[in-house]
């Protein structure tokens, strides 16, 4: 057995860039506003920071308030790897006209990865992954001059709203191109009347791992109205929300669907139980090949170590020690488009290119 810490120097110089999937960034960091640079202001902003990337690593946004977790609620400090401040304008759509020329004080966090999982396994707590599912975006609006799809990228209020949010859940969208293509395969009505398979056919060209849908209107001054729907698999999921704002409408949405995601991607004992999970993975040829499966598997979230079992002609047998065992493993794999299974509920894996 060779160890893949024996092989690191001989990888320095073999690796090649490995197509990661939606390897979610910033999930151990988080910025909140504060009073000012004062310490005072500093605990209560990191506290805030921490409440954040625990619902971000768990998928749970009512984790921070969790029995379970409130022993680590007191240490975040402990959990703490560095900090910066940054001084930016006050949203003018958030602020009176006679301050708009103000500034407020932001507090960036990031928080220790490998301590702060270590943490929530000691508790039990499961985690989601950094390998998680992309979302393709279809939205529809109705106003006075009727229903219609929109480009989210050219309409700032929407996109704002809904890129932050995504960000501070832990999941990334994807946003259609609307182009002849997309307007032939799919209209407002469609999104309105929730029908699945205009929606899914629209899809199909984004690969995207699950789609929402949006249909979006102001009936009076003061109240929006959204209703959405998931199509994740075979699995449907849809609700309703209403707000006095847009901001807030969307915010409840994007919230609704992380909610959706997590409790279809995050497994149980996730993080939790570590067992040794045997895999093999077919079409590697060549050193780079090889390279890249290696640094791919040694990247996922929940492997804490890999072993090369055996070497065969275009062939080679790995033993993962991983939190959550297969599942997780598989569950993993399969958002990140670089291994796939050969046959169904096979434990070989193709190299795709």
């Amino acid at each position: 057995m060779i160890k893949i810490r024996t092989l690191c120097l001989i990888l320095l110089c073999l690796l090649t860039p490995v197509v990661q999937a939606i390897k979610v960034p910033g999930l151990y960091a988080a910025e909140v506003v504060v009073a000012d640079q004062s310490e005072a202001a500093r605990n209560v902003g990191i506290q805030t920071a921490f409440r954040m990337v625990l619902i971000k690593l768990t998928g749970d946004r009512m984790a921070p308030g969790r029995t379970a977790l409130a022993p680590l609620m007191e240490q975040a400090r402990n959990y703490m790897q560095q900090y910066r401040y940054r001084e930016v304008p006050l949203a003018r759509e958030t602020a009176p006209a006679e301050v708009v020329n103000k500034k407020e004080t932001r507090l960036w966090v990031k928080f220790y990865e490998d301590k702060l999982n270590q943490a929530l396994r000691d508790l039990s707590v499961p985690l989601w992954g950094k390998e998680r599912p992309s979302t393709l975006l279809w939205l529809a609006t109705g106003d006075d001059q009727g229903r219609r799809l929109i480009s989210l990228e050219k309409v700032g209020e929407f996109i704002h709203t809904i890129e932050q949010r995504a960000a501070q859940r832990g999941i990334t969208f994807i946003y259609p191109l609307l182009d002849l293509d997309d307007s032939s395969a799919l209209r407002a009505s469609d999104i309105w009347g929730a029908f699945r398979q205009p929606v899914v056919d629209a899809s199909i060209r984004y690969h995207a791992d699950a789609i929402l849908t949006a249909a979006i209107e102001s009936p009076v001054p003061g109240i929006w109205e959204g209703h959405w729907t998931t199509y994740i698999d075979n699995q449907i999921v849809s609700w309703s929300n209403e707000a006095d704002s847009l901001a807030a409408l969307l915010e409840e949405g994007i919230d609704n669907l992380a909610d959706t995601l997590a409790s279809h991607f995050v497994q149980p004992d996730a993080f939790v139980g570590v067992n040794d999970v045997r895999l093999s993975v077919v079409d590697i040829f060549n050193t780079d090949q090889y390279a890249r499966v290696l640094a791919y598997l040694s990247s996922l979230n929940s492997v804490a170590d890999v072993e090369v079992m055996q070497v065969e002609k275009g062939k080679v047998t790995f033993k993962l020690i991983a939190h959550g065992g297969e599942l997780t493993i598989s569950q993993a794999i399969a958002l990140g488009r670089v291994l796939e299974p050969i046959s169904r509920n096979s434990d070989d894996y193709r190299l795709l290119p």
